[in-house]
């Protein structure tokens, strides 16, 4: 199969979470077999050399007033100003909600949703008029999609049209740090995103209960934007800041503490966790989209339930061992980036029935 890519993510083994999943997804369609093409148009030129299958390339600019008086029919329809083709003969592909404006003239046209901002916005509280865009965009874009995929059950059951649900790609790394069995949790994350202050403000309103439960308990704390979060000195608690490559703060864990808000979608911070053998305590929100069944490394609690189940995992460093291990073939056997490739194929030929060619020709 020959598929042709748009991405709002630049294709980057250690770059945003979507450029990691799509990244690890080219790497599994190549491996397999298939043949990719990738167009990037992230905000800024790419700092280092890209794939050879991957080229960067800007919208072309227009007037402001020009946008806001489009965006009154076509919300986030911006992208549309690339002029972007795929290959003769490929399956034009939209690797987030805001690319599919540039291959919706295509035939199939083909839609990858992440998440949705209806959801995102509730489980923070937040409506901004960005939001509605969005969300408007996000559902006329399903809408005008041949295929829909989904990055979980909660998306797909949200977009208010058919769409099929396959496991978001994640390339492990190549090494995995040995199990660390003082009872120390971390949490890593990009503090400037909304979800991510919640979770940690849950996280520490539940933090003296868990070092009541278990004195020797520490806590590791990192990611940019941390000086958003307004968090000062806290028993137990170091704060790191940046870190060039969160696997050295993994290194030092021997849990993921996550008490995930209702946003949607798979996080990649669970992913990483889980492929270096370290198990995740976390709430429903954030086993979302991770195929774990019920004993794939993740510890699920709710939030009232939470700082018990963190507890409980901290203090048992045999239990996490074993969850550790389960974490690591959930990745390897769901989302690295072969299987997901294979699933991302079988579920685009589904869709697209048996009678047809994957790239839309009788």
């Amino acid at each position: 199969m020959d598929w042709s890519i748009v991405s709002r993510h630049l294709p980057e083994e250690d770059g945003t979470a979507s450029g990691r999943a799509l990244w690890a997804l080219c790497r599994g369609l190549l491996a397999d077999g298939h043949t990719v093409d990738v167009c990037s148009w992230w905000h800024r030129p790419p700092e280092r050399d890209l794939p050879p299958w991957c080229r960067w390339q800007a919208p072309r600019p227009e007037p402001l007033a020009r946008t806001k008086v489009r965006a009154v029919i076509r919300p986030r329809w911006d992208v549309a100003r690339l002029g972007w083709r795929p290959r003769p003969g490929a399956l034009a592909v939209a690797d987030d909600s805001l690319s599919f404006p540039a291959v919706a003239g295509a035939r199939p046209a083909v839609l990858t949703q992440h998440f949705l901002t209806t959801l995102d916005a509730r489980a923070v509280g937040r409506r901004l008029p960005r939001d509605y865009q969005d969300i408007r965009a996000q559902a006329r874009n399903a809408r005008r999609a041949d295929v829909v995929l989904a990055y979980s059950e909660r998306v797909a059951g949200g977009l208010g049209r058919p769409a099929t649900v396959v496991p978001i790609a994640y390339e492990a790394a190549p090494e995995v740090p040995d199990p660390v069995d003082e009872p120390v949790a971390a949490l890593i994350a990009n503090w400037d995103w909304p979800p991510n202050r919640t979770a940690l403000a849950w996280l520490l309103e539940a933090w003296p209960e868990v070092r009541g439960r278990v004195p020797a308990a520490r806590l590791l704390l990192a990611g940019r934007g941390f000086e958003r979060t307004g968090v000062g000195s806290i028993p137990g608690v170091e704060t790191i800041g940046p870190v060039g490559c969160s696997t050295d703060v993994l290194a030092r864990a021997a849990v993921l503490a996550f008490p995930c808000p209702a946003s949607s979608g798979p996080k990649v911070k669970v992913l990483e966790a889980l492929s270096l053998g370290r198990p995740v305590v976390t709430t429903p929100a954030g086993a979302e989209g991770i195929m774990a069944g019920t004993d794939g490394g993740i510890v699920v609690a709710d939030r009232d339930r939470y700082a018990a189940a963190l507890a409980a995992a901290l203090a048992d460093a045999e239990r996490r061992r074993a969850l550790g291990a389960a974490g690591q073939c959930t990745v390897s056997d769901h989302h690295a980036p072969v299987p997901a490739a294979r699933a991302r194929v079988a579920a685009v030929a589904a869709a697209l029935g048996a009678d047809r060619d994957p790239a839309g020709r009788s």
